[in-house]
């Protein structure tokens, strides 16, 4: 951008070039320092600086083709626009009249739903106002409309859902990112606005309750699923449910990350399908900020993602998701000594472990009772009968 521009020019984090905040493009769009003055001598003695990166027109003006600020009214918006333009005084711009559209040269033509389906194609209707739009059911993407699905939507939004109407969404949670294409996490605030910080020390547990719709991923049999946790350096893993579409696993687990970690953004559950060598293959992943997780415990369905944010689809064409319920609790927990030694065994060691527990209790219990010592009021009574004369 700079070598384009100029010294004081910047990438926008998007698609294009802009300048640093208090300097403004000249008319070779070489970024200089803005002012009033600056304005005035490109767009004429009605415009005047924005303070930010724009020369803009007074109030009361609009820019003419070259960009000049001209008083603004309805002439000279038909001028540029044509007889169906107006002047729009609260918002200082010509708009075209009710019943007419801008069309590619942005000159107001009256508008019907056969210009409308000329210029957009067959699924396209005009709104009565001043704009054509997509009928329900369809959605718009590189200059026409195509029928509404979650798969469309995943191939204009990666990650995004259709939501019924005309428009692809993000689920709960997430935002479009325009410079990706895709639905990202949004950033968990405060109520003063400022983002959540996590403490030092936390712990999360969560359990995977179940999964639904999931793809077919061998050729002769049904997926055998499994899911893995990650929280930082914490992983876990549930056990794998054969040969289903829809595995039940009810499993809960605890990760905790502390102060000698770097605190985790967010807690990952990832689905992978076991094949009949023991090999992995990777079905899709849910991830969820902790941020989210401060305030408010997450109990529901989520939709599953691929690598690249679009949506897993299952066996039977419906979006796979995973059933979760996940909390988020400051600080970490206290586990008994004995608990971390078992928790990565198999359940057969567990299960000796608990029946000698159980033996060794019975036989303290039989000890107890067969050895135990007779009552001293017993013994005394006793000598007390030996002692009587006849």
């Amino acid at each position: 951008c700079k070598q384009l521009y100029g010294d004081h020019a910047e990438f926008d984090g998007m698609k294009s070039c802009r300048c640093v905040k208090g300097f403004t493009a000249d008319i070779n769009g070489t970024c200089i320092e803005g002012g009033t003055a600056v304005c005035i001598a490109q767009f004429g003695p009605h415009a005047d600086f924005d303070g930010n990166t724009n020369c803009m027109c007074k109030k009361g003006y609009i820019p003419d083709v070259n960009g000049t600020c001209l008083k603004g009214d309805d002439a000279a918006c038909q001028a540029q626009f044509g007889e169906h333009a107006n002047y729009n005084k609260e918002n200082n711009t010509c708009v075209c009249n009710i019943g007419s559209v801008p069309d590619t040269n942005g000159t107001c033509v009256p508008a019907s739903n056969d210009l409308c389906q000329e210029w957009f194609g067959p699924n396209t209707a005009f709104d009565g106002q001043n704009s054509c739009v997509c009928k329900k059911g369809f959605v718009y993407a590189d200059g026409e409309c195509f029928k509404g699905t979650n798969k469309m939507c995943a191939s204009i939004i990666a990650g995004s859902r259709f939501d019924g109407q005309n428009s692809c969404k993000c689920r709960k949670g997430y935002e479009i990112d325009e410079a990706r294409g895709m639905c990202i996490k949004k950033t968990k605030t405060d109520a003063g606005g400022a983002p959540v910080t996590l403490p030092n020390q936390g712990t999360v547990t969560i359990t995977v309750v179940e999964a639904k719709h999931l793809p077919k991923m061998d050729k002769h049999t049904k997926c055998d699923p499994f899911a893995i946790i990650t929280l930082g350096n914490s992983t876990k893993k549930t056990k794998v449910q054969k040969k289903t579409y829809k595995p039940e696993w009810g499993e809960t687990f605890v990760l905790t990350y502390n102060e000698t970690d770097s605190a985790p953004s967010d807690i990952e559950v990832e689905l992978w399908d076991e094949d009949a060598a023991g090999q992995k293959e990777f079905i899709g992943r849910v991830e969820i900020a902790l941020a989210d997780l401060v305030t408010e415990e997450m109990v529901g369905w989520q939709d599953l993602q691929k690598g690249d944010g679009s949506l897993v689809k299952g066996y039977d064409k419906n979006i796979s998701a995973v059933h979760l319920q996940v909390q988020f609790t400051e600080g970490l927990p206290t586990i008994p000594w004995w608990e971390p030694i078992l928790a990565e065994k198999p359940d057969w060691v567990l299960y000796t472990a608990r029946a000698c527990t159980a033996i060794w209790l019975l036989y303290g219990f039989i000890i107890f009772f067969v050895f135990k010592p007779k009552p001293v009021e017993e013994e005394a009574a006793g000598e007390d009968k030996k002692e009587k004369p006849e």
